[in-house]
């Protein structure tokens, strides 16, 4: 019993040796007596990836999936004038923040491009053009990956952001229909 209540009085002390802050004492009758303790602080950050493009709220999950819609007029099919693309939803917003490093940045088409039934319209004819901000489109790949964008990190972070407008070049005349087609973005840490 005497070795159980020693081992409880032992186990006290060092929990509570355990939670004790540092001090210090100093006595003295001079001037300009101080005393100095110390704390020490930790800030965990979780490493992370965040993709937005199109409408929507920042640092949320979200399944909505802006359009954007061409409106070629009947006296321009094929004529190499553009058609600027109309967003459902606004500016298409386009945002990467990642806090592990360099990322890499990539886009991919549907295969063969934006299809209405049999007939194609290739991705080389949609041209994304990149204002208010510093993130690039990438290269949209047909079917696949297009090339990697990479998005230099300082200080081990990406942040960077910017608007995308989209441009049908209308270089050559295509059968009547509606083509559609998507775009997959994917950003990635390393």
């Amino acid at each position: 019993m005497k070795l159980a209540s020693r081992l409880l009085a032992w186990s006290a002390v060092g929990v509570s040796l355990a939670a004790q802050a540092e001090s210090d004492v100093n006595t003295g009758a001079a001037p300009g007596l101080s005393a100095i303790a110390h704390l020490n602080l930790r800030v965990t950050v979780p490493r992370m990836i965040y993709l937005r493009v199109g409408s929507g709220t920042y640092f949320a999950d979200l399944a909505t999936i802006n359009r954007v819609t061409f409106t070629v007029p009947a006296a321009n099919v094929g004529s190499g004038v553009a058609t600027a693309g109309v967003p459902s939803a606004g500016a298409i917003v386009a945002r990467v923040l990642g806090n592990g490093g360099n990322v890499s940045f990539r886009a991919s088409g549907t295969l063969g491009g934006l299809a209405s039934g049999a007939n194609r319209i290739l991705w080389t004819q949609i041209t994304p053009n990149v204002s208010g901000g510093a993130l690039p489109h990438p290269a949209i790949g047909n079917g696949v990956a297009g090339a990697v964008t990479n998005l230099v990190a300082a200080n081990g972070v990406v942040n960077q952001i910017a608007t995308y407008t989209f441009t049908y070049n209308n270089s050559a005349p295509v059968a009547s229909g509606t083509y559609t087609g998507r775009v997959t973005y994917t950003a990635s840490l390393p």
